[in-house]
């Protein structure tokens, strides 16, 4: 159930949720797997390499 009171979409934020849409979210992403995501892209090599740093990054925050 979400509260009329205010959008779903500041809801979600609050639990740590990104929301698909402004209005009427029907899917939400967890922040932290964004937050990896966006390492991963910014450390990313054509090799093992690149994924475990990402993890050591993201695994030492």
């Amino acid at each position: 159930n979400i509260c009329s009171c205010r959008p779903a979409a500041m809801l979600l934020l609050e639990l740590g949720l990104f929301p698909s849409a402004p209005v009427h979210p029907t899917l939400a992403v967890d922040l932290d797997l964004l937050d990896f995501t966006s390492t991963l892209f910014r450390v990313k090599q054509p090799n093992i390499h690149g994924w475990t740093s990402t993890l050591q990054i993201f695994l030492c925050k």
